[in-house]
């Protein structure tokens, strides 16, 4: 809440996000912290820290999005689910926090926000989907909805796959139990949009290899 408020306060004058950005990375390294959960980083090298990508990654706990957080050097953000905007304080913090609300359940307006996240790529702002939908029941990794296609083809970024391992131990899906413990994530080697079908199975493949690894 604390740094809800913040985001709220400073939002007029970030226009490029870099304070909101800082003070989530605060936040998210706190909840990890207090969480007791350690984190290994592989091929962070690979990443440009003054560049904007589009981090593809697999889903599997709300841990997610603070653990891609502190991992990715990148001004970042995510898309969310709409709902939580009407949270009090936390959801007004998201929105004016420049992090993309989504509307899962009605498809013209996903596609509109996703060009909405499209606009904030291009001013250098880099952003991260899950594009599972949902976290995992079980850790395996699901089908990837196409939605990704519409903003990689409307800013021609490049995409880095990202594979989480081991934040389902710490936080599964329908509960609220925290268990310490170590999450790995791993990014790839960044790589051009391609209109072709097949590429969205390709980033989830690779994403699936480094998980059975």
């Amino acid at each position: 809440m604390i740094i809800a408020i913040f985001t709220i306060i400073v939002s007029p004058i970030d226009s490029k996000g870099k304070i909101v950005h800082y003070l989530s990375k605060i936040f998210s390294g706190g909840i990890l912290f207090i969480s007791g959960v350690h984190l290994e980083i592989k091929g962070r090298e690979k990443l440009n820290p003054g560049e904007k990508y589009i981090f593809v990654s697999n889903h599997q706990s709300n841990f997610d999005i603070p653990i891609l957080m502190r991992a990715v050097p990148n001004v970042l953000r995510f898309v969310y689910k709409k709902q939580l905007t009407k949270i009090p304080i936390f959801g007004w913090g998201m929105y004016l926090g420049q992090y993309i609300p989504i509307d899962r359940k009605d498809v013209r307006s996903a596609l509109a926000s996703l060009k909405k996240a499209a606009v904030k790529i291009k001013k250098g702002i880099s952003v991260a989907i899950f594009p599972e939908g949902t976290r995992s029941l079980d850790g395996r990794i699901g089908d990837f909805k196409k939605g990704i296609f519409v903003l990689a083809e409307e800013v021609q970024e490049k995409i880095v796959p990202v594979c989480i391992k081991g934040s389902i131990n710490i936080m599964p899906k329908n509960t609220f139990r925290i268990k310490p413990g170590k999450v790995t994530v791993t990014f790839y080697d960044p790589l051009d949009f391609k209109k072709d079908k097949n590429f969205l199975q390709q980033i989830r493949q690779t994403i699936i290899r480094g998980y059975d690894q």
